[in-house]
């Protein structure tokens, strides 16, 4: 188990050190919040509930919860959408039913505006107001990893579509690596070329 949380550790640190610019000021890096490394476990994937009106998306980066309504935040707001309450019941029913298995919450922004870090410390300041709406409605914090990525993964038709929450499932080792994998591609400084409506 130890051998698990240091390589987990030494995978963040490296995406951190990755992430940050290198000619940035301390105005423009929000730091996020540390918290208790998640513990995933070893065991094999196995098969999930998923709550009413949910799915789950495959990706190169893992499993996708897919809620329904999408939690679609307005243009530079922080401020939780209307429709997230339902949205995030199905992610806390999808957690309590699933013990072994944890979430990475991602953050996302358009492409309007400024990549860095201006939509990164939008998305850093959304990922931050999730969680803590998740831990205030009692879930175990050490559960939810926050991942703001700005605009870094333009993957739906619309320029209201980006600007989202996604919900990757994590239940073990492997699941955590292929994520970190993935992630550590990404350059959150990189202004997107994506040109949805």
């Amino acid at each position: 188990m130890k051998k698990i949380l240091f390589i987990f550790t030494l995978l963040i640190f490296v995406i951190a050190c990755k992430s940050t610019p290198k000619n940035s000021t301390p105005e423009d890096v929000v730091i996020a919040e540390e918290h208790a490394p998640v513990t995933v476990s070893e065991e094999k994937t196995t098969e999930l509930y998923l709550p009413e009106n949910t799915s789950i998306r495959e990706t190169d980066r893992g499993r996708i919860l897919e809620t329904n309504p999408k939690i679609i935040f307005k243009l530079v707001e922080t401020d939780m959408p209307e429709t997230s309450e339902m949205s995030f019941d199905q992610v806390i029913e999808f957690l309590n039913k699933n013990t072994n298995a944890n979430i990475i919450l991602e953050a996302h922004t358009s492409n309007r505006g400024i990549a860095y870090p201006y939509n990164y410390n939008l998305s850093v300041v959304r990922a931050k107001n999730g969680k803590k709406y998740l831990t205030d409605k009692g879930v175990d914090p050490n559960r939810v990893i926050e991942s703001p990525l700005g605009e870094a993964i333009p993957e739906y038709p619309t320029q209201d579509a980006l600007r989202r929450y996604e919900f990757v499932i994590i239940e073990n080792e492997d699941d955590m690596v292929k994520y970190n994998t993935y992630i550590s591609q990404l350059d959150v400084r990189q202004e997107s070329t994506y040109q949805g409506n």
